[in-house]
């Protein structure tokens, strides 16, 4: 009789001994070759990778597995056992193969049917998803903040640089805000001479605020690309120049005290993306807020002492009326959802997963859970924007205060389409609160203002606030929380002035030093 010729298929199974031995030793290399590569690749690592891990362990269970086959193979009584167990392994891996696939192409559809809903959603609402919407057009080099020399180098990105290595003060002298104040001239005068060898540095900077563009050199592919303004060097320089500001009050200079106020309220102009305003990254955003917060802090410190005079006063309501903090932090709270989804759609799934931390290495999941993610997170962005009335200048604290516990019961029950959303949502209710008691305290200072003015010009301050319009002031600034004047009561020698704030409620302007959500928001600064 003819032999049957072997087929490919019958030198697999009619021989699971040569099989078996050549998948044991792929399954060993493989074992060996993945973690020798993953601990070189992740050596000096400060995390661990547990999709790594995952990875090693998968080829020692399945060199097991092999082993297991080889021996069954090798003994004459049980080979006939390892080829039944080798044919049903080729047809059990390519059903597994073939659920897996369909499996991920289910969830991918699932993913961008869940987004595309949502963004129907928000189209209705007239809102825009759409990241190329917010990508700034280029502006010219010779009106860009960002082209004029170092301001590239030294204020966008992260961590420290040049600037900053200069700017950190010698230990005899306090930072702005520390507990450690100057107090006398003589620190005053030593302070102003050693801050002053950065004068050539400072006159760089103030020719390059004079510019009206401000576009940052970058990839805006994507948020995760995206330059952002370097919070560092900013923060450093403002406090640096609070510092000064505060040291020539003690010389009894208020004009130089005033130059350096403006220089501060100037570096907002490092954030504030003009012409277009986009696009508004919350970080940017919040740097703005935490600079106007420390410029009203410093415009108070001139009250204490009566060092403001007319002619600086004047001034400084005309830069006091020129911050508004609510337009940006609501523009970011627009740009960071249409980052965020551009982000999570373009890149690699292993950089999505490396991007949303350590926890997301444990599986290949499906792009389609990531785009669920977004499609549950991006209405919690709005709650913001929904919050905020920008042309009004109020805040909701109930609204943001509703979707915050909307948000807490969503997260409770944790599912793969809600384990990333927490990452995704900034916490839009710290941002809200800081940006109105900011805004709340730069109000205050405006009206503060006017009455230092009033004071000067009549020897004491007015039983009201209504008796500092027209002179003093054309318009008097709403309270934010409620859309009612400041709260403003006369004193023997100052005065009380105060918003209800974040509880919504009149304390009787006693604020709570500790818990910004209790008390009122007052004005800090009383003359001595």
């Amino acid at each position: 009789m003819d032999e049957q010729p072997e087929t490919f298929w019958w030198k697999i199974w009619g021989r699971p001994r040569r099989t078996f031995a050549w998948l044991t030793i792929l399954s060993l290399l493989g074992w060996i070759g993945s973690s020798v590569f993953i601990n070189r690749a992740h050596r000096g690592a400060d995390w661990n990778d547990l999709g790594s891990g995952l990875a090693i362990a998968a080829f020692f269970v399945v060199f097991i597995f092999l082993m297991m086959g080889l021996v069954l193979s090798l003994i004459p009584r049980t080979r006939l056992w390892a080829g039944w167990i080798l044919r049903r392994w080729f047809f059990c891996l390519a059903v597994f193969l073939t659920l897996v696939a369909l499996f991920y192409v289910e969830e991918n559809w699932r993913g961008w049917r869940a987004l595309d809903r949502v963004n129907r959603e928000l189209e209705a609402r007239g809102i825009v998803l759409d990241w190329d919407k917010f990508i700034p057009p280029a502006v010219p080099d010779n009106q860009n903040v960002f082209k004029a020399p170092q301001m590239q180098e030294w204020f966008v990105g992260r961590g420290p640089d040049k600037l900053t290595e200069l700017l950190q003060n010698p230990k005899n002298f306090p930072i702005w805000g520390s507990a450690r104040t100057i107090d006398s001239e003589a620190d005053a005068r030593a302070y102003l001479a050693w801050s002053d060898q950065l004068q050539p540095q400072f006159t760089m900077i103030r020719d390059a605020l004079k510019r009206p563009c401000s576009r940052m050199d970058g990839d805006y592919s994507n948020m995760l690309t995206v330059p952002i303004p370097n919070f560092v060097a900013i923060r450093d320089l403002a406090r640096t120049l609070a510092q000064r500001t505060h040291c020539y009050l003690l010389l009894h200079d208020p004009d130089k005290a005033l130059a350096e106020l403006t220089f501060i309220h100037d570096l907002r102009h490092f954030m504030d993306c003009r012409p277009t305003g986009k696009p508004m990254t919350l970080v940017a955003a919040m740097i703005n807020v935490a600079v106007a917060g420390l410029y009203a802090d410093v415009i108070g410190d001139g009250f204490r002492t009566h060092a403001w005079q007319e002619a600086q006063l004047v001034e400084l309501q005309k830069e006091l009326s020129e911050v508004h903090l609510m337009i940006p932090v609501a523009a970011a709270l627009e740009t960071e959802p249409a980052a965020t989804t551009r982000s999570l759609q373009i890149l690699p799934i292993h950089e999505v997963i490396h991007a949303l931390g350590a926890q997301g290495n444990l599986l290949p999941f499906p792009r389609g859970w990531i785009l669920q993610n977004i499609a549950h997170a991006v209405p919690f962005f709005y709650a913001g924007t929904e919050a905020f009335n920008v042309e009004q200048e109020r805040v909701s604290p109930s609204s943001l205060n509703d979707s915050r516990k909307r948000l807490e019961k969503f997260l409770e029950r944790r599912t793969p389409f809600k384990i990333y959303a927490a990452l995704l949502i900034p916490n839009i209710s710290k941002a809200a609160q800081t940006t109105t008691r900011n805004q709340n305290t730069i109000n205050e200072a405006f009206i503060a203002c006017a009455l230092e003015r009033y004071r000067i010009a009549n020897g004491s301050y007015p039983d009201s606030l209504d008796a500092l319009a027209p002179q003093f002031i054309e318009k008097l600034p709403h309270d934010i929380i409620n859309g009612g004047p400041l709260k403003y009561r006369k004193t023997e020698n100052s005065f009380v002035l105060y918003s209800v704030g974040w509880n919504e409620t009149d304390d009787g302007g006693i604020q709570d030093i500790k818990n910004p959500e209790n008390g009122d928001w007052v004005w800090s600064y009383s003359a001595k």
